[in-house]
């Protein structure tokens, strides 16, 4: 598909089939994220790939029901100690571009071979912590099911460019 095309195509997908990911189509996937730009190649993420069932599970107890569905569920999470330590503080909404452009990489490779997934800011980070045993140096920003679509659905309206785009400067005759 043209990148033009994918760009519009993709959706956020919470209903999937019981189609596996097969370890290529995942490796296509991360490979995706970790080639998302980052600042100052630091790479401030980790990823944990859930598939084993009963993890997935798991996850009813504190995110959607839904979730567990799909063939993987990914937590998505920042490791930043190495660029905060390098420019302190402000250094943190590095990590989250990072993790951002990473899940955007995810979504859009998913998207290219016929899969869709959906970005799950609304669970507990403490019981997903626990959940995957995750080490205090990672911090959980997302949770990522990827799967075959079982329903895609229709495009949503956007705002108009006019509404969310100022313009400085008057060289785009716009």
């Amino acid at each position: 598909m043209e990148f033009k095309d994918l760009v519009l195509a993709r959706r956020s997908i919470r209903q999937y089939t019981d189609r596996p990911v097969t370890a290529d189509e995942l490796m296509y996937i991360m490979n995706a994220a970790i080639n998302a730009p980052s600042a100052c190649n630091m790479q401030s993420w980790h990823f944990y790939v859930v598939s084993d069932p009963k993890v997935k599970e798991g996850f009813k107890e504190f995110c959607a029901d839904w979730i567990s569905t799909a063939p993987i569920v990914v937590v998505i999470c920042t490791a930043g100690e190495e660029i905060v330590s390098r420019f302190g503080e402000k250094a943190k909404k590095f990590i989250i571009q990072d993790t951002a452009l990473a899940m955007e990489n995810m979504l859009l490779a998913a998207a290219d071979i016929g899969f869709g997934g959906c970005i799950i800011g609304a669970y507990d980070d403490d019981k997903c912590r626990a959940l995957l045993d995750i080490p205090a140096e990672y911090s959980p920003v997302a949770l990522m099911p990827i799967g075959e679509p079982a329903v895609v659905p229709s495009a949503r309206s956007r705002k108009p460019i006019s509404e969310v785009v100022t313009y400085i400067g008057n060289s785009f005759n716009i």
